[in-house]
């Protein structure tokens, strides 16, 4: 106990400092003076803004809001006003993509949806791809196909900003543990609103359902569906633990949280406004990152262990399913997105992979 105290101190300080640092800067004269007009941003998302009022620990997606609220704000001296609206509030994250889209919001931070909008967003989804967080950082900082596919996001209407961790999404159900691809078969699992999802649990012998996260602890509570996939840090903010009884931390996806905006409104803008957003993100991101990992590893996992019943798969098991799940998976995409693409985009990983040090 008094480890994990410890650890939530640690945290604190981790995301105050990156949360105060700029502020505590000198404001540059001359980018308040490459802003002739004032701005007005508008930031949705899903997690709670509980922190710091109701939490010690922000959760990622805050985390990810305040610190660009506080760096944009500071650094663009009050040129630029960032509106945040956590908890869902504007809607789900499939409808403030269309919000962000058509321009009625300025920017999104989420995980899942934007794949109806922007397809090429699935190679992400592809199961067990990804072997540890250092080998996704390598991917996203060193990868030209990455690049091109972000740049692309703009002929859908999205500007892409930065990317962060949602977390590595494990089961859950409350019928049976599951340790084997088998144990999915007979059983409906609530997924996102993202076709590859769907293809995922299909390919494991499950039901797939989707349903818009707000929906999901009474869909769990009432046998609408038997179980459903996701990190840690969304089965406590979602009290699933409530609803569910058996986890399985198999980390089949990595998944995201995306920041992207109305890409007609960030070309609008001056040069030194678009410069300070971009920045602002991705110091964002990072503070999305430190929050996440405190939060799934450590801080909000030790909570959810003790209301459920918690099983490591071992790597055989873990082989098991991604032997089922990847190659039909791979197959899905190479027929949505072309062969080359997502051959491409394997190859990009395992170069990842080669960065981190890593080894198959």
């Amino acid at each position: 106990m008094m480890k994990t105290k410890r650890l939530v101190s640690l945290m604190v300080l981790l995301v105050l400092g990156a949360l105060t640092l700029y502020g505590q800067q000198r404001i540059p004269d001359r980018i308040d003076m490459n802003i002739p007009r004032q701005i007005t941003l508008k930031v949705t998302y899903d997690d709670p803004t509980l922190w710091p009022a109701k939490e010690n620990v922000p959760d990622p997606e805050h985390a990810f809001a305040v610190m660009f609220k506080d760096y944009v704000e500071r650094m663009s001296a009050g040129k630029i006003k960032v509106e945040l609206f956590g908890s869902g509030a504007l809607g789900s994250y499939r409808q403030t993509c269309e919000m962000v889209q058509n321009g009625s919001i300025d920017i999104n931070i989420g995980t899942g949806s934007l794949a109806n909008f922007f397809k090429e967003i699935q190679l992400l989804a592809i199961p067990y791809v990804f072997m540890s967080d250092d080998v996704v950082q390598e991917f996203f900082n060193g990868s030209a196909l990455w690049k091109e596919l972000t740049d692309k996001m703009e002929t859908v209407g999205f500007k892409y900003l930065a990317i962060g961790q949602n977390g590595w999404r494990s089961f859950t159900n409350n019928v049976r543990v599951i340790r084997k691809p088998e144990d999915l078969k007979g059983l409906k699992f609530r997924v996102m609103e993202s076709p590859v999802y769907i293809k995922f649990i299909e390919s494991l012998g499950g039901r797939a359902v989707p349903i818009a996260w707000n929906e999901v602890y009474t869909a769990l509570q009432t046998g609408v569906v038997d179980g459903h996939e996701n990190p840690i840090s969304p089965i406590y903010l979602g009290k699933i633990y409530e609803v569910q009884k058996y986890l399985t931390m198999d980390e089949h996806i990595w998944s995201e949280n995306i920041m992207v905006m109305n890409a007609a409104k960030f070309k609008s803008l001056p040069v030194a406004a678009q410069q300070i957003i971009m920045q602002g993100a991705k110091l964002g991101a990072q503070a999305n990152d430190v929050a996440e990992r405190m939060v799934s590893n450590i801080v909000k996992f030790e909570i959810v262990a003790k209301r459920m019943q918690v099983y490591f798969p071992t790597q055989e098991e873990k082989d098991a399913f991604r032997k089922l799940s990847q190659p039909a998976i791979v197959d899905y995409l190479r027929g949505q997105l072309g062969k080359d693409l997502v051959d491409r985009f394997l190859r990009e990983v395992q170069l990842a992979e080669m960065r981190a040090g890593w080894r198959r």
